[in-house]
This record gives C-alpha cells, structure tokens and sequence, in this order.
C-alpha cells in the first residue's frame, strides 16, 4: 500500500493544505530550476559564509560606520553599531540555519519511533494525551519558557525547538502505524515473526515516509521562524552572535528613524530561506507521487 492509498479517515497523514493546493494547480508539475535555486540557497547561504572571507568583521563594531546606507563599500549598509549587515546576515545563516535543521532532526528521530510504538496500550494513550496538551499551548510560549529554563544559547535553543516540533512526528507516525497495522503485508510480517521494531520500521515506516520528509522539510521552515521569534523576544542565542531575529529587533528603532536597511535585509534573508524550504517540500512530494504513480 503507497502513501496514497492510506484511508483519508486519517487526518495526520494528509499532506498540508498549501501541498494539496499546489498539487491541483500543477499536478507533478514541479519546476527544476526553481527547486534547483531553492536548494542552492539553503546550502549556499551558511556555506558561503563559511568557506569565504567575509568583506568586513561581523562582530566588530566601527563608530565610524554608524547608520550608513548601503553603498559599495558597505552592500546591505551598517547598523547602529557601525557593524556591516551584510557579512553579519552571512554570519546569521552560518548559526539560525544549521539550528533549525538540527532541531528539525533531533524532534524527528524522537517522535517518529515514540509515534509509531504508541498504537495501544495506557502508555501509548498516556502520551497521545501528552501530545495533546503540547497541541493546545502557544508554541512560542513553550518554547521561551524551555529556554529559559535551560538557561540559553545554541545547544538549549535546539532542545526548546526540538520539544516543540516533536509531537507533529508524534501524531504524524501514530497515525501512519494505525492505519497501517491492518494491511495484509503487516499482517503477513507480523504472522511469520518479524520482531515489532522491523514491522514498524520496515514496513510501516517505509510506506509513510513520503509524509514524515515532506513534514520535516516543512517544520525546519516554521523551526527558522521561531528560531527568529526567539531571538528577536531576546531569549535565543546571546549577543555578540548575529542572528536575523535579533538583528531585526536591533534595526527596528533605525526603521522608525527611515533607516531601513539594518531591518529589511536580515528578514529578506529570513523569508527567502523559509520559501525555498517550501519550494523543497512541494518538490519531494511531487517526486515522491511520481514515483508512486509510475510502479
């Protein structure tokens, strides 16, 4: 049984609203070159930063730079501190990317194997209401307060994220095991004594995988977003470090003052990695439906 044919009485497997909107409108239609450009930009973006020397220090402040557009010397301008926003979005992408993907990655090895073990049983309806509970809480709300709790910096903005996006992998591989358990390779698997584990991995897992990865390319995007909430909220990673929420926060009184740029290029960097994650997940799931289509 492919991922399509799961009984549509199971909402978790559904793919999202937007996926299903842009599956009507170009139905295995997905461009290359636009999925290509997306993909260049999430690698690019902190492996640029990286690999090449930066035009300027991103963390050394100049008092005589302060508050300068944006001109050949200095591309995206400076910021209140005299420092260039430019080498600093860069320098953001190196630490608010990998942050997100490593956060995304961590919730997903915890709640799918949680997810897929908890079909029955007082336990597994014990952490299904669990689950629940986290569903009905503000996001940002759990996880400044993970933070705060932590005590900050990278490795504790990771957890916190990791706590928050868990559940989504939860009910995700719940509900792919329950609509799943039935089938007759399942019941096959399980009456020639495939030990629980490689029933729930191999083929279980192996039929909803085209949902866990278009769900996981999806939560590193929203991660990227808290992950900014967080920092401009200032409970994120600690300063001298840049990272677009908090450089968005440091250039909003400059905004006031006209002065864009210390503002606007940080969230365009933001926004443009968010939408190629996006553009990423729409082109896994039109590969994976092709493929399934076409066996």
């Amino acid at each position: 049984m492919s991922v399509q044919e799961l009984p549509s009485t199971s909402p978790g497997l559904r793919p999202p609203a937007w996926a299903r909107r842009a599956r009507m409108r170009a139905h295995g239609r997905s461009s290359p070159i636009l999925t290509a450009f997306a993909a260049a930009v999430i690698i690019g973006l902190p492996l640029v930063a990286l690999v090449l020397p930066l035009p300027h220090d991103p963390l050394r402040p100049d008092p005589d730079s302060i508050g300068i557009a944006p001109n050949l010397s200095h591309w995206f301008g400076t910021d209140e501190n005299g420092m260039d926003v430019f080498a600093r979005t860069l320098e953001a992408a190196k630490l608010d990317l990998p942050i997100a993907l490593a956060a995304t990655g961590l919730s997903l090895l915890v709640g799918v194997p949680l997810g897929l073990f908890a079909t029955s049983g007082r336990a597994g309806e014990a952490l299904m209401r669990i689950v629940d509970a986290f569903a009905a809480l503000p996001i940002i709300v759990i996880a400044v307060v993970s933070i705060q709790l932590m005590g900050g910096g990278a490795t504790d903005v990771v957890l916190a994220i990791a706590i928050v996006a868990a559940p989504r992998f939860v009910r995700l591989s719940r509900a792919a095991a329950v609509s799943l358990r039935s089938s007759r390779y399942v019941e096959a698997a399980v009456a020639i004594g495939c030990s629980p584990v490689r029933v729930a991995f191999n083929h279980i897992l192996r039929n909803a995988y085209g949902v866990v990865l278009v769900q996981a390319t999806l939560t590193a995007a929203s991660a990227l977003g808290a992950i900014a909430a967080l920092n401009f909220l200032g409970v994120g990673v600690r300063p001298p470090q840049p990272t677009w929420g908090a450089m968005i926060s440091d250039g909003f009184s400059m905004l006031i003052r006209g002065e864009w740029w210390a503002a606007a290029f940080p969230t365009a960097a933001m926004l443009l990695v968010i939408a190629s994650l996006n553009i990423v997940a729409g082109a896994i799931e039109n590969r994976i439906e092709r493929v399934e289509r076409a066996r």
